[in-house]
């Protein structure tokens, strides 16, 4: 990673952890809140869905191409994550959280062995269409635009019942 990408990371990390609630007004005020939603309620008991993992963490296969950190402009795709998938098959690449923890348990932001235990008992299935996003943007507008209606579509087309979204 090149040093203003490094410098930046840990400036936006330190802010965080010893200005919190001026990071937290700053990350807020670039969020949108959504007027007149029309909630979906689930039509059917938990234990009969087919659920999904999305995380902003910035989890993706080992094998993937890591998530572009080094521009100002964010990355905007997303990768898919079957359910076959064990925790040492995945990485984390992400500069706006310390990523030390989630490298060394991914399960601390993306859950997918956990949620796989629960097959057949609490919830139906694990979907094999599990997503990783880079959450570290501050450009709403491409994630609502082209990336949101594609991971609903991947979701939808998988027959998904509910999604789980685990922040990074």
């Amino acid at each position: 990673m090149k040093l203003y990408y490094k410098i930046r990371s840990f400036v936006a990390i330190s802010w965080s952890k010893l200005f919190p609630r001026s990071y937290q007004r700053f990350t807020l005020s670039n969020t949108k809140e959504h007027q007149n939603y029309n909630g979906v309620t689930l039509q059917k008991p938990i234990n009969n869905c087919k659920v999904a993992l999305i995380t902003s963490a910035g989890v993706h296969l080992a094998t993937d191409k890591p998530f572009n950190v080094e521009t100002l402009e964010g990355d905007y795709s997303y990768r898919v994550i079957p359910s076959t998938t064990a925790h040492n098959q995945l990485s984390v690449t992400h500069i706006y959280y310390d990523t030390r923890h989630s490298k060394a348990d991914v399960s601390i932001v993306f859950p997918l062995e956990q949620l796989k235990s629960l097959e057949g008992t609490r919830i139906k299935e694990v979907s094999n269409f599990n997503i990783g996003l880079n959450g570290g943007t501050l450009n709403h507008k491409p994630h609502e635009e082209i990336t949101a209606p594609k991971v609903a579509e991947i979701l939808k087309t998988d027959q998904v019942d509910l999604a789980i979204l685990v922040p990074g």
